[in-house]
C-alpha cells in the first residue's frame, strides 16, 4: 500500500501516538533543502541513502525525469552522475560514497550471511514505506521519497511495513564541475633560466586581468626562493615585471598581451577589485613571504590573486582552472647594424650632402662602408653607386635586366660577391620606395645593401644586417699594386697598358670581364720587374680584372678602360 496524500500520513501518525509506536521519529529533507540535483524533467524526488552500519552518514540527491522511473534508474543516474557515489551490482549488493571527507560502505562484511550481526545489504522504502519489488522494479512518481540503507539504518514496524530513519539526513554537495588543477610539465617549458641541476616550473597567472596563465623554466644550484626564482626570470624575460619586493604587482606586456596582477594598486583588502600576488609551491599555499619561501628540485611554483585559484576551505590548498601556456623563448631584439659619419674613412666625391653607403656581404660575413659626397639637390642611389666604383677601382657592381645582379669587392685575398639569390637595398633601415636607378637621396640617408644569406628575418619580409659595418680603407692605386705585386699603368687606360711582373719565370696573365668571362690570356716567361703589354683597343669601357699566375703566386687588380 503506497500513500501520497501526506494528511492521511499525519493522521496515521497521530493516531499512532495512541495506539503503538509503530513509526519512530522519521527522518526527512525536503525538496527546497536539496542541492544536488540529477536529470531533466517535471517529476521530482528526492533519494536519501544511509550508512549507519559504517557511520552515521545519510545523504541526499535530488532526481528529475520525465515518463516513468524505478528506485534503481534513479540510484544509478544519480551515481553516473556523481563519482563520488558507487553502486555495486545490479540488486544492488553494496553502494560506496568516497569524498575528501567519508568513505563510505553499505555492506562492510560482504561475505557475511543472513542472520550474522554484520550482515547488512541495501534496501529500500519509498515515502516510508518498504519497497514491494526490487529496486530494478520499483516505481517511482512525483514527489516521492525514496530511502535506501541497510537493515541497521531504521526502526522497522512489526509487520516490515514501514520503517522509520533516525540518522539525520544531510543534502549531498553539489560538486559541480570537478575542479582539476591546471599544471604543465617540465618537458613543455619552452624559456629557461638560469644554470644549475635544481629545476623548477614558475607559473604566473593574470585572472583579474584576463584568463591567462604563463609558465617559465628555472634552473639553479644550492639554495633558492620563489622570489629569487620570479626575479631571475623579469631579469632574463624584459617582457616580465616584478613591482616592489614583496610584490605588490606583476605585468607581462608583449604583442599578445598587456597584463597586470593588480589593476587597481590602491584597492583596498575586501573590495572586489582587491587582488596582489600569492603563491604556491605543489599546490600548497605558501607558508613564508616570497623571499623566504625556499624551493627545491622539480617543485611546482604557482604565483597569482586571489582571484586565481579555489582555495580550500583552510587555505591550505589552491586549485587553478586556468590552462597554463609555456612563456615562448623571446626573440633576441635585431638591431640593424649601423656607421656614423665620423667613421667613415674613405670619402668619394664632393660637396656638402652626405649619405653613408654600406654593402653586406656572405661568406664570409663582411660589411663595408663608404662616404659619398655631393653638391646637387639629390641624386639617385645608382649614380652614386658609379660614382663610388669609378673612384674604387675595388668595388664594382653589376647591372641586369631587373637591377643589380652583384656587387663585388676586391683587396689583396678579399674576394667578395653576392651569396643568395638577389641584391636588395635598405634606406635608413626600411625598404627603398623605389628601384636604384630612380631612389633619389638628398642627404643624410644611410644606405645598405645585402642579402637574405647574410641577413636575419625578425619578422615576415623584414630582415635586418646585424654584421658590425667597417669603413673602408682609403684607395690608393700605388700602394694596391704594390701590396699585390701587380702593378697596371696607365690605369684608367685606353688603347693598351702595362703591367709590371714582379716573380721571374712563367706567368699566366688573364684579363676576366666583370662578369667573370675570360677576355684574353697569354703566357710570359719574363724576368723580374719586365713589363707586359696588354692591348684595350677592342675591350668595351668598363671594369676588368687582371690575373697573374705564376708557381709561387696569385695576384689579381682591377682595370679601368676607358
Amino acid at each position: 500500500m503506497r500513500f501520497k496524500n501526506f494528511t492521511l500520513l499525519f493522521l496515521m501518525g497521530i493516531f499512532g501516538l495512541f495506539t503503538t509506536n509503530l513509526f519512530a521519529q522519521d527522518a526527512t529533507i525536503s525538496a527546497d533543502e536539496i542541492q544536488y540535483w540529477v536529470g531533466e524533467g517535471e517529476n521530482e524526488v528526492v533519494v536519501a541513502i544511509s550508512w549507519c552500519s559504517n557511520t552515521e552518514t545519510a545523504l541526499a540527491w535530488g532526481y528529475r525525469f520525465d515518463g516513468e522511473a524505478t528506485v534503481f534508474q534513479a540510484l544509478t543516474d544519480i551515481a553516473t552522475a556523481d563519482d563520488r557515489l558507487t553502486v555495486v551490482g545490479a540488486a544492488p549488493t553494496n553502494i560506496t560514497y568516497v569524498d575528501e571527507e567519508y568513505d563510505l560502505t553499505m555492506c562492510p562484511n560482504p561475505s557475511a550471511q543472513w542472520g550474522d550481526p554484520d550482515y547488512d545489504v541495501p534496501m529500500h522504502s519509498v515515502n516510508g514505506f518498504m519497497g514491494q519489488h526490487m529496486m530494478a522494479e520499483e516505481p517511482i512518481v512525483d514527489n516521492d521519497f525514496v530511502k535506501i540503507g541497510g537493515y541497521a539504518c531504521g526502526v522497522m514496524s512489526e509487520d516490515w511495513s514501514t520503517i522509520s530513519w533516525t540518522t539525520e539526513i544531510m543534502p549531498a554537495t553539489n560538486p559541480g564541475e570537478v575542479i582539476v588543477d591546471a599544471t604543465i610539465s617540465a618537458e613543455e617549458i619552452q624559456y629557461w633560466v638560469g644554470e644549475g641541476e635544481n629545476q623548477v616550473v614558475v607559473a604566473i597567472s593574470w585572472c583579474s586581468n584576463t584568463e591567462a596563465a604563463l609558465a617559465w623554466g628555472y634552473r639553479f644550484d644550492g639554495e633558492a626562493t620563489v622570489f629569487q626564482a620570479l626575479t631571475d626570470i623579469a631579469a632574463a624575460d624584459n617582457r616580465l615585471t616584478v613591482v616592489g619586493d614583496a610584490p605588490s604587482n606583476i605585468t607581462y606586456v608583449d604583442e599578445e598581451y598587456d597584463l597586470t596582477m593588480c589593476p587597481n594598486p590602491s584597492a583596498q583588502w575586501g573590495e572586489p577589485d582587491y587582488d596582489v600576488p600569492m603563491h604556491s609551491v605543489n599546490g600548497y599555499m605558501g607558508q613564508h613571504m616570497m623571499a623566504e619561501e625556499p624551493i627545491a628540485n622539480n617543485d611546482f611554483v604557482k604565483i597569482g590573486g586571489y582571484a586565481c585559484g579555489i582555495m580550500s576551505e583552510d587555505w591550505t590548498t589552491i586549485s587553478w582552472t586556468t590552462e597554463i601556456m609555456p612563456a615562448t623563448t623571446p626573440i633576441e631584439v635585431a638591431v640593424d647594424a649601423s656607421i656614423s659619419a665620423e667613421e667613415i674613412r674613405y670619402w668619394v666625391g664632393e660637396g656638402e650632402h652626405e649619405v653613408i653607403f654600406a654593402v653586406n656581404w656572405a661568406e664570409p660575413n663582411v660589411c663595408l662602408a663608404w662616404g659619398y659626397r655631393f653638391p646637387e639637390e639629390e641624386v639617385t642611389v645608382k649614380d652614386m653607386m658609379i660614382d663610388i666604383q669609378s673612384a674604387d677601382p675595388r668595388f664594382t657592381f653589376l647591372e641586369g635586366s631587373w637591377g643589380v645582379d652583384d656587387i663585388k669587392f676586391r683587396e689583396g685575398d678579399l674576394n667578395l660577391h653576392l651569396v643568395g639569390d638577389y641584391w636588395w637595398y635598405l634606406i635608413n633601415g626600411s625598404d627603398a620606395n623605389f628601384g636604384y636607378d630612380q631612389q633619389t637621396l638628398t642627404g643624410g640617408e644611410f644606405v645598405k645593401w645585402g642579402d637574405i644569406a647574410c641577413a636575419t628575418e625578425i619578422a615576415e619580409y623584414t630582415y635586418v644586417w646585424e654584421q658590425p659595418v667597417e669603413p673602408v680603407s682609403m684607395y690608393d692605386a700605388v700602394n694596391e699594386n704594390e701590396s699585390s705585386s701587380l702593378l697596371i699603368y696607365p690605369n684608367p687606360t685606353v688603347g693598351e697598358t702595362f703591367v709590371t711582373l714582379k716573380n721571374a719565370g712563367l706567368n699566366e696573365v688573364s684579363v676576366y670581364d666583370i662578369q667573370g668571362r675570360l677576355v684574353s690570356k697569354q703566357s710570359v716567361v719574363a724576368t723580374e720587374g719586365e713589363q707586359v703589354r696588354l692591348s684595350t683597343e677592342t675591350l668595351n669601357a668598363g671594369v676588368y680584372f687582371v690575373t697573374v699566375s705564376n708557381d709561387s703566386a696569385v695576384r689579381t687588380a682591377k682595370l679601368v678602360v676607358k
